[in-house]
């Protein structure tokens, strides 16, 4: 039985009730990227029968090869960020916010930066092979990057679990940058441990987003990372022949969706919110 998460916006099967062969593609998904929490965007795979199993056998070999990780550093790299004024220290002491959440907070950060970046990329590719691709093998001799496992995360909260003031701090924060709205950012759940961080987030990058600088480096953002895609395509395997018209269908939407929303907008403000934190 798949056990979805009802308060969530759109269906995604909770990570801690998967069972069977989606618990066992959660566990290999963690082994794999080195990241103890499953994306959003695999756990919404999960809800429709074959589409995660399908998507992952397909990109998996490029996760494991440690080749996306270097696209995805390079991607990094290229990225021009608009700038945050600095979460200093002493400014995270007067919010309730101490070492130890500083670094939590900050290994949140180093972690949905890591998986959105991977993701987009990957997934990208993964919709330019539904176009039917031909499949070249992975050229070993291609610069490759080993995943570093990252630290324990603090569980992910449902949003029935936030109270109604900090679902709406999310929902704001969430806006930002935003052209759908259907799907609610993890990151901000997961930060929702320390609202004031949360509420600082939020003050900082209002000027940014009402100036438009927001949009214009998501847009680039989509546009550096969909060239990664098509240089990566190439060494995906195809689908299934088996796969289903339906089944295809729904992960194209699926990919279409989290490609255009979520992934472009948080890999530049995760971008941000890291620079600003004090070193």
């Amino acid at each position: 039985m798949v056990v979805v998460d009802a308060s969530d916006p759109i269906p995604a099967v909770i990570e801690s009730d998967a069972t069977g062969d989606i618990k066992n593609i959660f566990d290999d998904i963690k082994n794999v990227t080195g990241v103890d929490v499953v994306n959003l965007v695999w756990r919404r795979l999960a809800t429709t029968q074959n589409a995660l199993p399908y998507l992952w056998g397909v990109l998996r070999p490029l996760y494991e090869s440690g080749f996306i990780n270097h696209q995805a550093l390079e991607f990094q790299n290229q990225l021009v960020l608009p700038r945050l004024p600095k979460f200093k220290d002493e400014i995270l002491l007067a919010s309730g916010i101490d070492k130890l959440g500083k670094i939590t907070i900050n290994n949140i950060l180093l972690s949905y930066n890591r998986t959105n970046t991977v993701n987009l990329i990957a997934l990208q590719a993964a919709l330019i092979n539904l176009e039917g691709v031909k499949d070249v093998t992975l050229d070993q001799t291609h610069k490759k990057t080993t995943n570093v496992s990252l630290l324990p995360m603090p569980r992910l909260p449902a949003i029935s679990d936030l109270n109604p003031a900090i679902i709406s701090l999310v929902e704001e924060l969430n806006s930002l940058g935003e052209e759908d709205g259907t799907i609610i950012a993890s990151m901000y759940r997961h930060l929702a441990y320390w609202p004031n961080y949360l509420a600082l987030v939020k003050i900082a990058l209002e000027p940014i987003a009402s100036s438009g600088e927001l949009k214009r480096a998501i847009d680039k953002s989509r546009e550096q990372s969909a060239k990664k895609a098509l240089s990566l395509s190439k060494f995906l395997a195809p689908f299934p022949p088996s796969i289903s018209s339906s089944c295809s269908y729904e992960i194209k939407s699926v990919l279409e969706l989290f490609t255009r929303h979520p992934l472009s907008k948080m890999v530049v403000i995760c971008g941000m919110l890291m620079e600003a934190l004090e070193d």
